[in-house]
């Protein structure tokens, strides 16, 4: 074993390359047989824990970890520095689980109920936390049973409790009545005031004590208790189980803070890279500065250094609110990541979907996929000056592919891929949606079959935006002005391309042109099969009724009326894309499992002489962007010239239908992953 685990080291370090260790390096085993009592680190003599070679780390030093299962919460007790980084590391990524979890193994006891249903009674000492020890921790409570906590701001207004329940890995459902339990298998109900739990197993579970239940103990997975600690890297390891609360009302001085099972407390300069990190309760990583309450109620103050972390190529995905929540994040880069199945709890309240940032102050959000998150896949909030947000693909997200809030640009939102989103209860389906916001510039992207419009933009509050801070409030109102819409395609969503608010002192300045606009499909029937798109549709939003375009004596009384405007009657009536043109797109399709994506394209693209954005030097796949530049975000497309003349007409089936998807005239793109 020592000699695998030696030999293991050494390919591990030969294919690090060059990584240069700064300090000393301990080593961690769960598995290892040599007695814990003599453990010194070692390679030969590894740790049992991973906490404790965290109690002896300092900066420079590594942590190097062994495949296996860790339950703790690993709690680093300093940081490290801009050349001596504090190293977390798996040895084989993807092998080392650090779980907010225990196993439970009650004395299990059938009641009245279906035969799949058992009871089981916790004994307090299940919940009995493991702090540190000295004056700094001792007010750390000494147990923490989150089946006796209420989960805040819960859907529906349900009583969920903290906890969660896993069965061989699978994660149980949480039911409020017992009525509910009876009908739903896979789920679990809190009874005597959280000191036991009821649960339906699945029908091939006769008898629990032969399958592996798994209850969450403890709220953290890897967060440190000071808050404020800099140049940590954690890379590797998947963390999952962890049962922090919503984050309600955060920014206040009685609110819940943002805390995932991940967390930087409020540091700076952190390196999370190549780990899982799925099954918070509520948030799966926070990057910010929590809020003004102290997550683990030591009294320390909120840290005003915060952000300029890298995000890098990590899967966050089931969590219960939110995959990634941070407020003020300066600097930090979340790059080729993916966001998935996040907010599955089915929040409404704010908080919600994949990445989830405020004050995000010159930060980069490049080459992510955000997928069927359960609420937004990309959410801005209140302050995102100089930040970009490029080389993304979001597909099946609810509610808003990206929605942008409350802020003052420059905001550049650029080559990205906005698909297939889905409407909710409190949210249409836009591609981009955006309210109390100015300074944006959307170009080259392109918003595909999203379930309202490909953009709607407008003002929808009466705040006033925010400088740099939380504490530096201006005097002016919020705007949805200085919208720069350039170079981008818009295909089939279903209800409009494009709907922007009417000129007026809170809504001025905008600017949409070089565009491709298509509609939807026509109605099918088993005789038509038509494969061409129907042309697109526009509409003049309101401001939320702070226009009263009705009574308007300017405009034509159509316009007024706020109908849905043909292109050419959009540019007429808005002297918006005026070199704008609806394209001849056929067959479109995006399959949402492998991500490819294919369609016919005429040559209207090449037409439209598109200037060259500032800032924007490459398209989606790092192609250069020059000479004969195309909208969207593809430079490098097979387009059909004159396509008429090479489509074939069958009576009774349309027309189009017989141009062969072949390599010679048809576009096959993989839109995810993306080079980097």
């Amino acid at each position: 074993m020592l000699f695998l685990r030696i030999l293991q080291t050494s390919l591990f370090w030969a294919l690090m390359g060059n990584y240069c260790l700064a300090g000393n390096t301990f080593y961690v085993d769960t598995q290892s047989s040599n007695d814990p009592g003599n453990s010194d680190g070692s390679i030969s003599k590894p740790y049992h824990t991973i906490g404790d070679a965290t109690r002896l780390a300092i900066a420079g030093d590594t942590i190097i970890v062994f495949p296996g299962i860790y339950r703790e919460r690993i709690a680093p007790m300093t940081g490290g520095s801009a050349d001596k980084p504090l190293v977390f590391m798996a040895s084989k990524p993807g092998a080392v689980y650090i779980k907010g979890s225990d196993i439970w193994s009650p004395d299990w006891a059938t009641i009245n109920a279906p035969e799949d249903i058992f009871k089981g009674t916790f004994q307090k000492e299940f919940f009995r936390q493991h702090k540190p020890e000295g004056d700094f921790y001792k007010h750390l409570p000494d147990y923490f049973n989150p089946f006796q906590h209420v989960l805040e701001r819960s859907p529906n207004q349900r009583p969920n409790t903290l906890g969660q329940v896993f069965v061989d890995g699978e994660q149980y459902f949480e039911v409020c009545s017992k009525e509910e339990l009876a009908h739903v298998p896979k789920s679990w109900l809190a009874i005597d005031n959280g000191n036991a739990l009821l649960i339906h197993f699945d029908s091939n579970v006769s008898d629990p004590e032969k399958h592996e239940v798994e209850i969450t103990t403890r709220t953290r997975v890897f967060a440190p208790y000071k808050r404020g600690l800099g140049y940590i890297q954690i890379k590797g390891f998947v963390f999952e189980h962890g049962s922090t609360n919503f984050p309600s009302g955060f920014w206040t001085e009685t609110g819940s803070p943002q805390a995932g099972i991940v967390s930087c407390r409020g540091g700076h300069h952190w390196t999370i890279e190549n780990n899982t990190i799925r099954f918070g309760k509520s948030l799966g990583l926070d990057i910010g500065s929590e809020g003004p309450v102290d997550a683990d109620s030591l009294g320390q103050a909120q840290p005003e250094n915060t952000g300029y972390h890298i995000i890098k190529n990590n899967i966050i995905s089931d969590n219960g609110c939110g995959g990634i929540a941070g407020i003020r994040s300066t600097g930090t880069k979340i790059i080729g990541n993916i966001f998935e199945r996040n907010n599955n709890l089915g929040f409404t309240a704010p908080e919600i979907g994949g990445v989830k940032l405020h004050f995000f102050i010159e930060g980069l959000i490049e080459a992510n996929l955000f997928r069927d998150n359960y609420g937004y896949g990309l959410w801005l909030d209140n302050v995102w000056r100089n930040s970009r947000v490029t080389g993304n693909t979001f597909v099946g997200n609810h509610g808003a592919g990206i929605f942008i809030e409350l802020g003052e640009g420059p905001l550049l939102v650029d080559n990205n891929i906005i698909a297939l989103t889905q409407n909710t209860v409190s949210q249409a389906g836009d591609g981009i949606y955006s309210h109390d916001a100015s300074g944006v510039t959307l170009a080259h992207n392109l918003l595909y079959f999203n379930a309202n419009y490909g953009l709607w933009y407008h003002v929808a509050t009466d705040r006033k935006t925010y400088d740099s801070s939380e504490k530096e409030q201006k005097n002016t109102l919020a705007q949805a002005s200085d919208w720069k819409i350039l170079n981008n395609i818009f295909i089939g969503n279903h209800v409009g391309a494009v709907s922007m608010p009417s000129s007026s002192d809170r809504s001025k300045n905008n600017v949409s042109d070089y565009n491709l606009f298509t509609g939807g499909f026509p109605r099918l029937t088993s005789e038509t099969h038509a494969a061409k798109l129907d042309e697109a549709y526009f509409t003049v939003n309101s401001n939320k009724g702070r226009q009263d375009m009705e009574n308007d004596k300017g405009l034509p009384d159509k316009y007024t009326q706020k109908p849905l405007l043909t292109l050419a009657e959009w540019q007429t009536f808005t002297a918006q894309d005026h070199n704008s043109l609806q394209p001849t797109v056929l067959r479109p399709m995006l399959n949402t499992n492998n991500l490819l994506m294919t369609f016919i394209l005429g040559d209207e693209l090449e037409k439209m002489d598109c200037a060259k954005i500032q800032g924007i030097d490459s398209d989606f796949f790092g192609a250069e962007i020059s000479g004969n530049v195309l909208p969207g975000p593809f430079q490098n497309l097979v387009v059909i010239r004159d396509i008429s003349r090479n489509a074939k007409m069958i009576e009774g089936r349309g027309m189009f239908n017989h141009i062969k998807s072949n390599p010679d005239n048809s576009n096959a793109i993989f839109v995810w992953p993306r080079k980097q």
